[in-house]
């Protein structure tokens, strides 16, 4: 099963490195290291418990352009390129938002049809905190994912853990 959680995470963890110190930070980038786990199961493809798994690296350069290099177990090895304060993006069966929530919180929005998978990453100091939050969009019942080739219809999926620092 692929689906498009690792996008929102890896597009909110380049937001997220402007607050950020770090020691790259005289050389006009900052960087971010980023995990998560958690369960799927679907009824389309059938599949119970499915071991959902990524890790990755965010890139933020002084012209505020961000780079990711990003493995799970959802979607393989994945690089995105994104421009800070740029409109939501197309993605794969729905979008892709990005808002600076607050001075040290920023949050992505990814759409499905019929839910939202919102990320909220905070940062003080060197600490960053990771938030995963999946809604139902009003009157639907089962949560939609692109898994690659289509739309996955699944239960609530199950975040285990969620980590973020800077280097």
């Amino acid at each position: 099963m692929k689906t498009r959680i690792a996008f929102a995470i890896a597009t909110l963890a380049a937001l997220i490195l402007p607050m950020l110190p770090a020691s790259s930070e005289a050389a006009g980038q900052l960087r971010v290291k980023f995990t998560f786990d958690g369960l799927a199961t679907c009824q389309n493809p059938p599949v119970t418990n499915f071991p959902i798994h990524g890790e990755g690296t965010g890139v933020l350069s002084a012209d505020r352009s961000a780079s990711l290099d990003m493995n799970s177990t959802i979607e393989g090895r994945v690089e995105y390129r994104a421009k800070l304060g740029g409109a939501p993006q197309e993605a794969p069966a729905g979008s892709a938002a990005l808002h600076v929530v607050g001075r040290q919180t920023l949050r992505a929005v990814r759409d499905y049809p019929n839910n939202q998978i919102i990320i909220t990453m905070t940062v003080r100091g060197g600490a960053c905190t990771m938030k995963i939050d999946q809604r139902l969009k009003p009157g639907k019942r089962e949560y939609t994912f692109y898994n690659g080739s289509g739309i996955s219809i699944c239960t609530r999926p199950t975040i285990t853990q969620t980590a973020c620092e800077s280097y």
